[in-house]
């Protein structure tokens, strides 16, 4: 073994037995769905939150922070994302203004990062317009690696041999592939295990954000720049919505023992409760279980201290993670070659006959309107706001077979004030048309009014009260937050939906961000090819849910045309 193996093998060692003093940090693990995307895709992400002192899944982390930044340093993609036992997939669009270049994907969560960190840690891929671009890119790559063999570095630390064996050398296009997983221990017990799998044309992988699940832990293990984190360091939420309930009006019914919120989303109607409540200082946090079980758009209700008039002021994690990222420093840690590493040849790779197929944009017209479309909730609150709002119809007889509506418009109505009882009194009808009067300042009308007294007189349908949403939503004591970004499911085709003779022009053949192994160590995997001859990366990362192990896979698959 070289001097500088056994080293680093010995600093580990040292790391491992002052581990409680050294760090505790969590780390976060990125796997992608491929390393490169053309504008209008979807990308599919994998990230494993783990403890970066044993390796194993952090159980501290329940949301993930994840934004997407352009080569301009501008944010192009922030939501956020459910961790559940140290594990988090999700789905991230891949706009059509966005331009060709190197992005950097940031994950944050609770333990993660500190609010003076110096240092980041991105995932790096590459957007481009169409795949002939990734030439200019790749084209000056030179391999990120020390060449330390990955079964060498982490024989102490029981890492899983996974392997792949297909059930042929090679494949025609619109054909099915066969193939079995299996993980082993260091000494070739099989181990159940979770995998994450994707397969992929070569065409898209990107090198230089190519960073293995090993080598990551790698580099985190040789990486000596950590800090703890503790009480004052921690500033990041550990729900996707946190801020403070504060009282507009000063008063006594501010209980010591906090407020509470109820928490629910547009299609909850029936009101059911998702009670949160604040501590002593007004602060609160919607827990990712809560949030999970809603929808994207979250609603906030104070149901307690009314008379203080509470007003919800929303911490902005983003805001927070951007300040440090303006003051830090992007640092990439080195490649370590697995066994099969792909080739990247440029001379042997095949851009032609490759494209995308960008459907035309589909856009609906309407008529305009003078107010937003409301969905069932804010229609209903719509509806409320009517009920007590200020606009009112009297019994008195108006043109065109209609009568008058007062109030509604400023300076319009048929019973100015002082000028006796109407004879009846209703709330008006959305989509009915009613007649409005204007009278000139100082006249009283007691009766029908003589042509002098009348300034103006028009003929208008009642839409109801003119609220934006969010004076809607202020109106009736609720406030709105973004939760967890939706779920998302990759798709497989049928032999059904190939009946069509539609081209198939797939170059992701398969995604699949968490399946257990059986009781052996094995997993069958069964999809199919597309139209696209080439060859294909299969990657594979896999981890013990419950303890520590990490393992992975590349190897390569040939599709050739179907003569």
């Amino acid at each position: 073994m070289k001097a500088s193996k056994l080293s680093f093998i010995i600093i580990l060692s040292i790391l491992y037995l002052s581990i409680d003093r050294i760090s505790a940090r969590d780390f976060a693990h990125v796997f992608l769905s491929k390393g490169i995307y053309e504008t209008c895709e979807d990308l599919w992400f994998k990230c494993l939150v783990l403890e970066d002192s044993t390796f194993r899944l952090s159980d501290k982390a329940h949301t993930a922070f994840v934004e997407i930044v352009n080569p301009k340093d501008s944010v192009v993609w922030k939501e956020k994302y459910p961790v559940v036992n140290g594990e988090c997939d999700g789905q991230i669009y891949v706009g059509d203004d966005w331009e060709t270049g190197e992005y950097r994907m940031y994950v944050s969560t609770r333990n993660t990062l500190g609010s003076t960190d110096s240092v980041m840690f991105p995932k790096r891929l590459l957007i481009v317009k169409e795949l002939p671009e990734v030439q200019d890119f790749v084209s000056t790559w030179s391999k990120e690696s020390d060449k330390l063999d990955s079964n060498t570095v982490f024989r102490q630390f029981k890492p899983l041999n996974v392997t792949v064996e297909l059930d042929s050398t090679e494949y025609h296009t619109r054909s099915t592939i066969k193939a079995r997983v299996t993980v082993t221990d260091f000494n070739g017990n099989p181990v159940q295990t979770k995998i994450a799998l994707t397969v992929y044309d070569r065409l898209y992988d990107y090198p230089l954000g190519n960073l293995g699940l090993l080598s990551h832990c790698y580099g985190r293990a040789n990486n000596i720049v950590q800090s703890n984190i503790d009480s004052k360091n921690v500033f990041l939420s550990d729900g996707p919505v946190s801020g403070r309930l504060v009282a507009k009006k000063k008063t006594t019914e501010l209980s010591s023992e906090g407020q509470f919120i109820n928490v629910f989303d547009f299609s909850n109607t029936t009101g059911s409760l998702n009670i949160v409540e604040t501590r002593d200082d007004g602060d609160f946090e919607v827990p990712s279980d809560i949030a999970s079980t809603l929808g994207w758009e979250l609603l906030l209700k104070p149901v307690s201290g009314q008379k203080m008039k509470p007003k919800l002021d929303f911490e902005d994690s983003f805001a927070s993670i951007d300040k440090v990222r303006e003051h830090s420093e992007d640092v990439y840690f080195p490649n370590i070659h697995l066994q099969d590493s792909v080739s990247y040849n440029l001379d042997s790779l095949d851009f032609s006959g490759r494209r995308i197929v960008k459907l035309e944009e589909i856009v609906v017209k309407g008529h305009a309107g003078r107010y937003p479309k409301r969905n069932k909730l804010l229609g209903y609150l719509d509806s409320i706001s009517t009920i007590h709002g200020n606009a009112w119809v009297c019994g008195c007889h108006a043109g065109h077979g209609t009568t008058f509506l007062n109030d509604y418009i400023p300076g319009y109505t048929h019973h100015p004030s002082g000028s006796g009882t109407p004879r009846k009194r209703s709330l008006p009808v959305k989509g009915k048309s009613y007649e409005i009067i204007k009278y000139s300042e100082g006249t009283i009308q007691e009766s029908p009014s003589p042509s002098g007294y009348v300034v103006d007189i028009q003929y208008i349908e009642y839409t109801g009260p003119k609220y934006s949403e969010e004076e809607l939503l202020r109106k009736n004591g609720l406030w709105k937050s973004k939760g967890f970004y939706p779920k998302h499911k990759f798709e497989i085709p049928t032999e059904g939906d190939w009946a069509y003779g539609l081209e198939d022009n797939r170059n992701t053949l398969i995604w699949n961000p968490g399946v257990m192994t059986d009781e052996n160590g094995r997993l069958e995997i069964k999809f199919p090819t597309s139209d696209i001859a080439s060859l294909f990366n299969i990657k594979i990362i896999a981890w013990k849910p419950n303890d520590y192990g990490l393992g992975e896979a590349l190897i390569k698959i040939r599709v050739i045309v179907k003569n």
